[in-house]
């Protein structure tokens, strides 16, 4: 069950893809959307499985409960736990009325959720990545699509912008940088950029003294061409919020993109500091990882350790099983 419309989350809305790709051939799965949601399917079912909901939701949740009586595992989400009192309060009601059981996608966030939800069991699986999707391309090709020269440095960041992510930091480093005269450039594939906000970035850069030739713009459809093009991917996120671990971080592992990371509780299980990635604290960290990749050039060691974390730990072919014998526990009812 997800609003497969405009996505509250990208995240939420492309875990709930994942699942179902890595499942659909191994049971019967009906899609229901807080749009449409019928009773036909939810009669038949044997488990419903929630995403993402909004408020239409609720207003189903009282039937499936008292009629149908279905088992209902619900996917957490960060953004549940610390979104104010209204938030944690309706996470507490439906964990007590609606849900049998919790899934997490670290064991982090489980004993977070733990913590708050003492009267249902709550699960770990790890999001399945499509590894058969998300393999590394030609680089000079994707850099050619991007019109990337073959003599420069340069940095990917993808996604959204907000008050959790440190883009400021980024912006000093690369500030830093230039003053050694080094050629760097920050290539970034944003989603949600209104002309007010690529104005509010155009002034980010100007009051950090960030020159047009130090960034690029670029909207492309298929983020593998940025994993590919790119010497690095930097990630510079608090804990938003979204699905943990990032799955933009999941995904360009997969492809051999280096990850550049900040530090924190999930990145820093997710990330051994030179060995599949790296991570940083502050503007210095930051400077010092980006003059070594100028120098030296992307690791391909590290970029293959990348890929074989993701490979060990978030192949879909070897999560299906834990996922479908939790399905069949929570039906049984043990």
């Amino acid at each position: 069950m997800e609003s497969w419309g405009e996505p509250w989350n990208e995240g939420y809305k492309n875990l709930a893809k994942y699942i179902y790709e890595m499942l659909k051939h191994h049971m019967d799965i009906y899609v229901l959307t807080s749009k449409k949601i019928e009773a036909s399917p939810l009669k038949e079912s044997d488990l419903i499985h929630i995403f993402n909901y909004t408020a239409p939701f609720h207003k189903f949740a009282p039937l499936i409960v008292s009629r149908y009586r279905k088992p209902v595992v619900k996917h957490v989400a960060k953004k549940e736990l610390d979104l104010g009192i209204r938030t944690i309060t309706r996470t507490l009601l439906n964990s007590t009325f609606v849900w049998n059981a919790l899934i997490t996608t670290t064991d982090v966030l489980a004993r977070e959720v733990r913590r708050l939800v003492k009267n249902k069991p709550v699960f770990y699986l790890p999001p399945p990545i499509p590894v058969n999707y998300f393999k590394k391309l030609h680089k000079d090709a994707c850099r050619e699509l991007l019109g990337l020269e073959g003599d420069k440095t340069y940095v990917g960041y993808t996604g959204t912008l907000n008050e959790f992510r440190k883009l400021d930091v980024v912006l000093k480093a690369l500030k830093l940088i230039d003053n050694k005269g080094e050629r760097i450039e920050l290539v970034l594939s944003l989603t949600n950029l209104t002309s007010n906000g690529l104005e509010l970035l155009k002034r980010a850069f100007a009051s950090n003294r960030i020159t047009p030739n130090q960034y690029r713009l670029v909207n492309v459809k298929d983020v593998r061409i940025i994993y590919s093009a790119v010497d690095a991917l930097i990630y510079p996120v608090e804990r938003e919020g979204a699905v943990e671990p990032p799955l933009t971080v999941l995904e360009a592992m997969s492809c051999e993109c280096i990850v550049i990371a900040y530090r924190n509780a999930i990145t820093s299980n997710l990330l051994s500091d030179g060995y599949n990635g790296f991570l940083f604290s502050s503007t210095e960290d930051l400077v010092k990882i980006l003059r070594d990749l100028i120098n030296r050039g992307p690791d391909e060691v590290i970029a293959r350790n990348a890929r074989k974390t993701v490979m060990d730990g978030y192949d879909p072919s070897m999560l299906r099983k834990s996922y479908v014998e939790l399905y069949g526990k929570l039906i049984s009812g043990k």
